[in-house]
């Protein structure tokens, strides 16, 4: 059998397919005279038995964003590059943080599956009381359609209205010798699937998609619309007014090298996964975050458990007038704004693209406003509302995995990738503005979706050669899933496998544990995963993470208050 290593492929992903990629020619040259600074270390043998390159993709995108930080650290502080280390095992971990935490991790080690002692740390946000029912869950799932499709209906965080579109009631008693998805297979095949995509994404604006082929989704309207886009695109604002600058200091703090992004203020309008993983990036980096929630929008507090650290968190209600004036007020004195709800939801309210840009437009320095959606921001279906399962359907992913298994299904992989993913290259299209904004002056506008990361782990990642496939898979005991098998049921046989099979995933030297004053607890969770062992950047928060509406909606003197009161 040929020789085959995550970490060599990992290294060779970052150079031919991000730093020496045409597709992001637009980022600083000096990324090219930075790269050999990265090793990639861990097992030759890949350990998640999926068939794309997990590891291999986000070792190299973190590799990337290393690169990014170096050039930073040049042309902000004058600091020689730095030597990188990453290991591909560690890396691996990154979009399975969210389930590896544990509060309290030398006692009761709660967990986001210990939903009572979870939530009274963090009370839950969800406004269905039936959120978690197994009914409401099989709403989000891939279903056969009439003419022989597949087709991916997701119930988003209330299900209602994709229950409304197939006539399918909210509560609902599943009959004896029923499963919990035969209501909705059975209704889902009484469409095709072209008419059930016009039902779902025209008729009631809710997230789904036909299940395609890589090569339909490339040779689509939309894929071709796309085609242009590396994992981000950032766009350049002009205006004489707007000088080169870098960031304002808190007062009485001088430049610190080893937090390269401290004092640098975020506004973080998101929720899920892709897009508050940016803001998580930054604040590594040592940026401040102030993330906006609504106390009447749902929201999952298991993911802020993960995605929150280093952010402070506030309630406001952009439908009072008095909250829209506190959000203008932070955003008019940051540097990023972070906006990851469906398209146009946050124009209605006033704070668009246009409408973030128009705000600022007299202000000596420019902003950086970082989107994030699912299809992408050109082509015919850019308006349309998604998740990361949606994207990984769209672009053929989920086709190919159940394909790798041995059956013609579409099939979402097991962990939420492709959204962690998206989130770290957003952030190192936001680094890529700053740098810019630094020696160009004006506003910045950074595009980031799913798909863009989904087309370039298709295009240019892949999937692992048959003969290495056959041997991942061959370990953990060629597990199948089908269509019917959404992520709450693969995600914790996948974790059992790993655990099982390949125990050095979980090497507690990938570990930290953290003092959380945020909450009176410590946390024990995944350490960041980029090394600089010379000690020049310390990854670390400045905050803890919290549950929502915990702080006041203003800037602290000290951005290194745990509570802003």
């Amino acid at each position: 059998m040929s020789t085959y290593s995550v970490p060599a492929e990992a290294f060779r992903l970052l150079k031919d397919g991000l730093i020496d990629n045409p597709l992001h020619s637009s980022a600083p040259p000096e990324v090219r005279e930075v790269y050999n600074l990265v090793e990639y270390q861990g097992s030759n043998d890949p350990s998640v038995p999926i068939n794309w390159r997990f590891a291999e993709s986000i070792s190299a995108i973190k590799g990337s964003q290393a690169c990014m930080v170096n050039v930073l650290l040049k042309k902000k502080y004058g600091i020689s590059p730095q030597k990188v280390i990453i290991n591909t095992d560690h890396a691996c971990l990154i979009f399975m943080s969210y389930a590896l935490s544990q509060i309290d991790p030398d006692g009761k080690k709660i967990t986001v599956y210990n939903f009572e002692e979870f939530n009274k740390l963090f009370p839950s946000q969800m406004r269905d009381p039936h959120y978690r029912s197994p009914h409401n869950s099989a709403c989000t799932n891939i279903y056969k359609t009439r003419d022989g499709r597949f087709y991916h209906i997701h119930g988003s965080l209330d299900a209602t209205q994709t229950q409304a579109a197939l006539g399918i009631p909210h509560v609902y008693d599943v009959k004896p010798g029923d499963t919990v998805h035969s209501i909705y297979a059975e209704k889902v095949a009484q469409y095709d699937a072209s008419t059930l995509d016009k039902l779902m994404n025209d008729e009631y604006r809710q997230a789904g998609t036909i299940c395609q082929s890589t090569e339909e989704y490339l040779s689509s309207e939309h894929g071709k619309a796309n085609a242009h886009v590396g994992l981000y695109e950032v766009h350049h604002i002009p205006n004489p007014s707007q000088k080169s600058t870098w960031w304002t200091m808190p007062e009485g703090t001088q430049p610190d090298p080893s937090r390269p992004l401290f004092g640098l203020k975020v506004v973080d309008l998101t929720r899920i996964i892709a897009a508050p993983t940016i803001g998580r990036e930054l604040a590594e980096l040592g940026a401040s975050v102030m993330r906006i929630t609504s106390p009447n929008v749902s929201d999952v507090q298991g993911l802020n458990f993960d995605l929150g650290w280093g952010k402070w968190s506030t309630h406001l209600d952009l439908k009072q007038e008095g909250d829209r004036e506190k959000l203008r007020a932070l955003i008019k004195e940051c540097d990023i704004v972070i906006e990851g709800y469906r398209p146009g939801a946050m124009k209605k309210w006033g704070f668009g693209k246009e409408d973030i840009l128009n705000m600022i437009e007299g202000r000596e320095k420019g902003i950086i406003y970082v989107h994030e959606n699912c299809y992408g921001w050109n082509g015919p279906l850019s308006y349309r509302s998604g998740w990361q399962q949606i994207s990984d359907a769209h672009c053929g992913v989920s086709l190919e995995y159940g394909c790798a298994m041995g059956h013609e299904e579409a099939v979402t992989p097991i962990f939420p990738n492709s959204d962690y993913c998206t989130g770290v290259a957003g952030a190192i299209g936001a680094i890529q503005a700053i740098i810019e904004r630094g020696e160009k002056g004006g506003s910045f506008v950074v595009d980031v979706a799913l798909n863009y990361y989904s087309q370039w782990l298709v295009k240019t990642c892949g999937t692992y050669s048959l003969e290495v496939w056959e041997k991942v898979w061959n370990k953990h005991g060629r597990p199948v899933f089908h269509h019917k098998d959404d992520m709450l049921i693969s995600m914790p046989v996948g974790f059992g496998l790993l655990m099982k099979n390949t125990p050095s995933l979980f090497n507690p030297s990938f570990f930290e544990t953290r003092d959380n004053k945020a909450i009176g607890a410590s946390v024990k969770t995944v350490k960041p995963i980029v090394n600089f062992p010379d000690g020049a950047v310390k990854l670390r928060f400045n905050v803890g993470c919290r549950p929502n509406g915990v702080d006041q909606p203003r800037w602290p003197a000290d951005l290194r208050t745990e509570i802003v009161a």
